[in-house]
């Protein structure tokens, strides 16, 4: 990275794209988190537009109806200089369900996410990767969370499911 771009203090717009299967649902089975790795490349969506930095995130305990969890996110810098991130949100790009039926459905819409604080600030040294439980202080309220709706319908479409989630945020180069 030049100077010239670092002194600007440019604000770095990430297209992040966690590509990361995240829950397995509790129903009957017990437990289970899945996470997807990724090597960078577009391919396999963990991209920063200009190489700015990355995002990737996993669940830190599985959900169940009307219970939600914090998301534990990992944020690696790539720039030579430290790395004010902000603007952090998560969606819910994709439900895979396999038990899901007409009589029985699973979409995104049975699922919650509670964002981060507007106003959360977190910064990276350069060349580095943090989880949030490193980089805030306090406790994972102040984090991302997903949760499963509890609604006074049968669920058991989403039994098994995994959500695949996205993560996006915005950084600006510390001078």
């Amino acid at each position: 990275m030049d100077d010239g771009l670092r002194n600007r203090n440019v604000r770095v717009a990430i297209l992040v794209t966690a590509l990361v299967a995240l829950l397995l649902l509790p129903f009957a089975c017990g437990p289970s988190v899945r996470r997807a790795l990724n090597d960078g490349d577009d391919d396999d969506g963990v991209v920063a537009a200009d190489g700015g930095f990355t995002i990737e995130g996993s669940s830190t305990a599985p959900i169940t109806p009307g219970i939600s969890v914090p998301l534990d996110l990992e944020i690696t810098n790539l720039h030579d200089a430290a790395l004010s991130v902000t603007d952090l949100a998560v969606t819910v790009r994709e439900v895979q369900a396999p038990n899901a039926e007409d009589a029985l459905p699973c979409s995104a819409r049975d699922f919650a996410l509670d964002q981060v604080s507007a106003d959360l600030e977190i910064t990276l040294a350069a060349n580095t990767t943090s989880t949030l439980r490193e980089l805030t202080t306090g406790t994972s309220d102040a984090w991302p969370q997903v949760g499963m709706l509890d609604r006074p319908v049968n669920q058991d479409g989403c039994k098994g499911a995994l959500l695949t989630l996205d993560y996006t945020g915005s950084g600006a180069l510390q001078s």
